[in-house]
């Protein structure tokens, strides 16, 4: 019983002790107090973030058209080379070898090719003997026919004592003797002429065996060349694949490609690819370049080239690193693409977009490293604004609670107004006040409410 009789004392005695701070003291509890903001004049954004990593303008691939055994390796991951700069060097006694044997190649090809162009003058040279000796024969025939008709004509007069039958059948004989020769030698020009032509065709195909050759040769050389690898572009080494001492595979005679050496990144741009929602891709699209459209038929004719139109589709953006927390980059989107990407492990659709980085720090930006990027959708600039935890319904209005002073003779400690506004875009910490509604102006430096404080009188009861 004593125990009851104690914890009602001290219960009376906190209850006392309470009304006497509230009734005397005013004292106001911590939850009891109201939050204050202030309205300001300044720039409100509207971002879409995506994220991405910065990647040079282009990766390079470095294979060697040589085969063979690394003896010395001249970079590593991080030398910038310059175009022609050594990268790696081969053993060349296996090109060398390849070399001289199509050097060897080359030259009895070129024997064969002479041996053809030979033929050829040797064909035409009987041809042109056998055009002599057919024109001869055809003189020939003219004799003797004209000595065999003459023959025919005194036989024909009964010219007797001039001419006998002996004389005639040797005349025929001669003539007969003439004509089958020319035909003769018609025929051995026809032949002739014929291995004219095949000598020609040879030299066509030692020709063609001389062209092999030389490309051969070429190859064996450039592949002997490529024994020293070398840079053919000025870029940063981001990774070397190779040790001294390992044997790699040519490119061209691998069927897997080739031996990958390294890989060098072209730094003189960098850019992120990053990925935005589908349900983000139109507001992307609608602030992009005109050139960084995707060229879909009608599409880019369809954009309006307005001044305000191109101002709008500036496409820049800001970027942010982990490397450098407390800087921002400068970017612009460079292209979008038309085709979405179902995005891994959930069914949302994304689109990349690939941003060039502009600013003049960019040689800062280390590559791989994620970067977040912020589109600027909407902007408002110098814009009335207040704190977006400030913005109440009340009595079917949008505004604001402003501090006021007290009315007289109240009791309540905190004094406030509502005021009734439009309000424009908001990046979440700030809402864009458009209008006031009624002949209150609101100004910045006035405090409004963010969390509104509990009534006295309503604390009282």
């Amino acid at each position: 019983m004593k125990k009851w009789i104690i914890v009602i004392i001290v219960a009376a005695a906190i209850g006392a002790t309470w009304y006497y701070l509230r009734t005397w003291y005013r004292f106001t509890p911590a939850w009891y107090e109201p939050s204050l903001g202030t309205v300001t004049r300044g720039d409100i954004n509207v971002p879409i973030t995506a994220a991405g990593l910065i990647e040079p303008d282009k990766r390079i691939e470095v294979k060697s058209l040589a085969s063979g055994e690394v003896t010395r390796v001249h970079v590593v991951e991080g030398t910038f080379v310059r175009e022609g700069d050594t990268l790696i060097e081969l053993k060349r006694d296996d090109e060398q070898r390849r070399r001289d044997s199509a050097a060897a190649e080359l030259t009895r090809a070129q024997a064969l090719r002479a041996q053809a162009l030979a033929a050829v003058d040797r064909a035409k040279a009987n041809i042109l003997g056998l055009e002599a000796e057919i024109a001869q024969w055809e003189a020939q025939c003219e004799i003797s026919d004209f000595e065999l008709r003459k023959v025919l004509g005194f036989m024909e007069q009964r010219a007797e004592g001039l001419y006998s039958e002996q004389e005639l059948v040797n005349a025929r004989a001669r003539h007969n003797s003439n004509l089958a020769s020319h035909q003769r030698a018609k025929a051995q020009l026809a032949g002739a002429q014929a291995t004219l032509r095949e000598a020609e065709q040879n030299v066509l195909l030692q020709q063609a065996a001389v062209d092999i050759a030389e490309t051969n040769l070429a190859t064996a050389e450039e592949r002997l060349d490529e024994t020293t690898i070398r840079s053919k572009y000025d870029a940063l080494v981001t990774n070397v694949r190779v040790k001294i001492s390992e044997v790699i595979q040519s490119g061209t005679t691998s069927l897997t490609g080739g031996t990958v050496v390294m890989y060098l990144a072209d730094v003189s741009q960098k850019k992120v690819i990053t990925r935005v929602d589908e349900s983000d891709y139109g507001r992307v699209l609608n602030i992009s370049p005109v050139t960084a459209l995707p060229e879909m038929p009608g599409l880019r004719q369809t954009v309006a080239s307005g001044d305000e139109e191109l101002a709008r589709r500036s496409g820049r953006v800001t970027l942010t690193v982990d490397a450098f927390p407390e800087e921002t980059f400068e970017g612009v989107i460079e292209r979008v693409e038309p085709q979405g990407k179902l995005s891994q492990g959930s069914a949302i659709i994304q689109y990349d977009v690939h941003v060039a980085v502009t600013d003049e720090n960019v040689r800062k930006l280390p590559l791989g490293a994620q970067a977040q990027v912020e589109f600027t959708i909407e902007s408002a600039p110098n814009a009335l604004r207040v704190p977006s935890e400030a913005v109440r319904n009340h009595q079917g209005q949008r505004g604001v609670w402003i501090v006021v002073d007290p009315e007289p003779g109240s009791r309540a400690k905190w004094g406030q107004k509502f005021v009734a506004c439009r309000f424009g875009i908001t990046d979440g910490e700030f809402t864009q006040v458009t209008a006031v509604l009624g002949d209150f102006q609101l100004k910045p430096g006035l405090r409004v409410y963010t969390k509104l404080p509990v009534d006295q009188d309503e604390r009282e009861r």
